[in-house]
């Protein structure tokens, strides 16, 4: 964090007020006890050198903003100063600047690595031992000699208090910053879900589609060559499609994606239709009155019916049937996508996500989505709830 502004006061806008405040409190205080050591005996030099370590005291907080072991290194050489400074009557140590050493002592803490922490701490307490030895060696007679001791505690305590205050400032900062990347990588693996659904549901439906009517060309198609190329161009379609599940492996999160493209109702007859070959036979039915749908509900309604129309186009050979009947309800639509079983299955392929994503978009949507044997094919349905719905 060398170089750039410390969060541990909850912004660089927080840290200059507590600047400000250092400043304006403790300059003027430690100002009137210098006035105080010129009245009590003390010698220029002595004074100038309390002095000077308060200076170096609040230039070592404005250093410790943007680079806290440097400021800290500051606030140690000046305290050294300032203890090793006699003054009669007086305890150096005990100048109001002194609160200084703490604010960089925190910020270094917050900021720094282990190593640099336990530096700091090491420091801390040396410095007290040092103030505590020095106090003992000036100890006048009038004063008992518990003094120092009692003194060196409460300093101790401080030192030791603003640090662990510090360190525990700054795993919070760090255990919020790993909620956050944690939060992040829940975005990201959505929005790879999001991805991998569309592209499934888009792609993979076009090009099946796309097979299917170059299998039923090369059916129909007279001359055996012709037919040898549409059969080849229908292959490699089925390469491609493979291919292309296997890529969209790498897509998959935990998670549905919780919206999609603009996709309504509307969209289904017209599904349907582009579907239809010469020997695949797609039709749409529509029964009841059209009810608005619950939020999610009508994207992940095209997207089942998709999903069951790509399947029996893939899967079976043709020729073809398949029903896609949309029915309504007073709380519900049924949506049953039925094939008869074609020619047989097509090819023994690996399965792809689509289907497990269809029941996912369903269930998170607040339906239901079955798949049953059905004579010689398969049906699948699916039921969503209509607004108001409990």
């Amino acid at each position: 964090m060398e170089g750039h502004p410390i969060p541990g006061d909850r912004g660089d806008v927080r840290a200059l007020r507590l600047d400000l405040a250092a400043h304006c409190v403790l300059a003027p205080l430690s100002a009137l006890v210098a006035v105080l050591l010129v009245a009590n005996g003390a010698r220029a030099w002595q004074v100038a050198a309390t002095l000077l370590a308060a200076v170096a005291l609040h230039a070592a907080v404005e250093v410790s903003r943007r680079r806290p072991a440097a400021g800290f290194a500051v606030a140690s050489a000046a305290m050294l100063g300032l203890v090793l400074t006699p003054a009669p009557g007086w305890e150096s140590s005990a100048l109001p600047s002194s609160a200084c050493f703490l604010l960089a002592l925190w910020r270094c803490a917050f900021a720094g690595g282990r190593r640099l922490r336990l530096a700091a701490l090491l420091v801390g307490a040396t410095g007290v031992a040092v103030t505590g030895l020095l106090s003992w060696i000036r100890l006048e007679d009038s004063v008992p000699a518990w003094t120092p001791l009692l003194q060196g505690a409460f300093a101790l305590a401080a030192v030791v208090g603003v640090w662990a205050a510090a360190v525990a400032a700054a795993r919070r900062r760090e255990r919020a910053a790993r909620a956050e990347r944690a939060r992040l990588a829940a975005a990201v693996s959505t929005e790879r879900a999001h991805i991998r659904r569309d592209l499934h549901d888009v792609i993979a439906h076009s090009i099946t589609v796309m097979v299917a009517r170059i299998d039923a060309a090369s059916v129909t198609a007279s001359d055996a060559g012709a037919r040898r190329e549409l059969e080849d161009v229908a292959e490699s379609g089925r390469d491609a499609l493979g291919a292309l599940r296997a890529m969209l492996a790498v897509l998959d999160a935990e998670r549905p994606d919780g919206d999609g493209p603009p996709l309504t109702v509307a969209a289904l007859p017209g599904l349907a239709e582009a579907a239809s070959t010469s020997l695949h036979r797609v039709t749409f039915e529509e029964v009841g009155e059209r009810r608005p749908l619950a939020i999610g509900a009508e994207p992940a309604l095209v997207r089942v019916a998709q999903e069951g129309i790509t399947n029996a186009l893939r899967h079976l050979r043709p020729p073809v049937a398949v029903e896609v009947r949309l029915e309504w309800r007073e709380t519900y639509v049924l949506l049953e996508v039925g094939d008869d079983g074609g020619g047989g299955v097509l090819h023994g392929g690996a399965a792809g996500s689509g289907l497990a994503g269809a029941r996912e978009r369903a269930e998170a949507a607040g339906g239901t989505l079955t798949v049953v044997r059905d004579g010689g094919g398969w049906r699948l349905a699916a039921r969503l709830p209509t607004k108001g719905s409990p």
